[in-house]
Formats: structure tokens, sequence, C-alpha cells
């Protein structure tokens, strides 16, 4: 029996950088480490996004996998109904979800960042004292939200994302549109990242978030002992299960 659903909310954009030459989208163990960890805890996942439909996935997370043990071709041909059939953003009632996840993925910097419809639909998961998570650039999805006084939902919060650093061993910190660190900082909220590729997830309170995909374990896990009332996030070891 399902002891619930939890929302992953995915970008729908596919391109990155000025040229728009790069393919981008989400990053692929982002989603699923946290998704087989919630599914094997017993809770359903769905996934939503900006268009609705195909999810893109950044090719460079299948090619080159941050876990050894992860197979991505395998994963997507068996939960490929995930990301082909994703809600609207505009149609999600938040009623029928427990938590609410954001996968990481360069997409998320240009449109789940600006997205009213992903603000909206943000602030009433956090409005109903539900948990909300995000890894790596799903952090960018937490910027346009506000609270009931009009403060960002950040404001005062300690949160962690994609660093800089991560993005200059990438070569990507010129592509990117804005640092996410800067603008969390901006918000209000105590940013703090830790050396590149190093584990790193802080629970303040409801809000969960973690800073790459090796932390993506640890996520999961966290949003586990968050939507069921433990307390104290139980440690992971940022591998898939």
């Amino acid at each position: 029996m399902s002891r619930g659903n939890v929302l992953f909310v995915v970008t729908s954009h596919d391109r990155m950088g000025v040229l728009r030459t790069r393919k981008t989208g989400v990053w692929l163990e982002d989603l699923a480490v946290p998704h087989d960890i919630l599914r094997e805890a017993g809770y359903e996942v769905r996934t939503a996004s900006p268009r609705g439909g195909e999810v893109p996935v950044d090719p460079d997370s299948v090619k080159r996998p941050d876990h050894a043990a992860f197979d991505p071709e395998t994963w997507l041909e068996r939960r490929k109904e995930l990301l082909l059939e994703s809600i609207p953003l505009g149609e999600v009632r938040d009623d029928e979800f427990a938590a609410v996840f954001y996968p990481g993925g360069y997409g998320s910097f240009w449109d789940l960042s600006v997205s009213p419809e992903n603000a909206e639909l943000l602030e009433k998961f956090v409005l109903g004292g539900k948990p909300v998570a995000a890894i790596r650039h799903g952090g960018a999805a937490l910027l346009a939200a506000k609270t009931e006084s009009g403060r960002s939902i950040l404001n005062g919060r300690r949160v962690t994302g994609a660093s800089d650093a991560e993005e200059r061993q990438l070569a990507l910190d010129r592509v990117v549109p804005f640092s996410l660190g800067k603008r969390l900082r901006k918000c209000g909220a105590e940013y703090v990242c830790v050396e590149p590729w190093k584990p790193h997830v802080i629970a303040d309170g409801l809000l969960i978030t973690g800073q790459n995909t090796q932390s993506a374990g640890r996520l999961a896990y966290a949003m586990l002992s968050a939507m069921e009332g433990n307390g104290d996030s139980p440690r992971g070891d940022g591998d898939p299960p």
C-alpha cells in the first residue's frame, strides 16, 4: 500500500548558454536516486514540469553518470513513463502530495527560477507545512517563491546548492545565467557549500537542500525523515541503493 505521493518538479528547458547549442534538461541521477529510495520506502512519485509532457534529460548525465553503480540506460527503460508523462505545473493539486522535490538540471536556471506557476505551487507547499527539497541546480526553483508577508521563502534559512567552484571545474561558470549561491544569498538565505563533489545536505526545518549529485542519497533519506516526522535526518551514504 502506498504511503503517499511525492511530487518531483523538473525543468522543461533543453538548451543552455547564449548560443543555445548545448543540450540540457534534468540531471538524471538527481532524479533517479531519490526516486528509487522513496519508492522503496513506499511512496509514489509523479513528475510535473512547466510545459508538461516529455521531460528533457541532460545527455551528459546519461553518458557520464556520477556513480559507477548507476546504469542510466537501464533506469530510463524501466522508468520511462515518469519522464514521458509529466503534469503541466498549472494543473498540479498540492493537496495530493506529501512533499515536493526539485532535482538538479541546468534547465532549472532558465525556467523554474522565474516560473509564476512554480512559485505559486511552492508557496502552497510551504504554507501547508510540507517538506520542500531541492538538489544542485534545483535550488534555482526556490528563488521566486514568497511567504504571506511578501518575503522570500529563503529569507533567514540555511541552504546549499550547486557551488561556483563546481561550475568552474566543469567550465560552465560563464555559461549559466547566474551564480546560484549568490542568488540564494540575495534572497536572504545563508548559503553554505563544501569542497566540490563532496556530499553535503542541509535540513533547515522542512526545507532540505543538497549541493551536488553525490548528495542525492542523503537528501532522499532526509526527505523521508521529514515526511515521517522523525526529527533529525538519518545519514545516507550519498550513493544509489
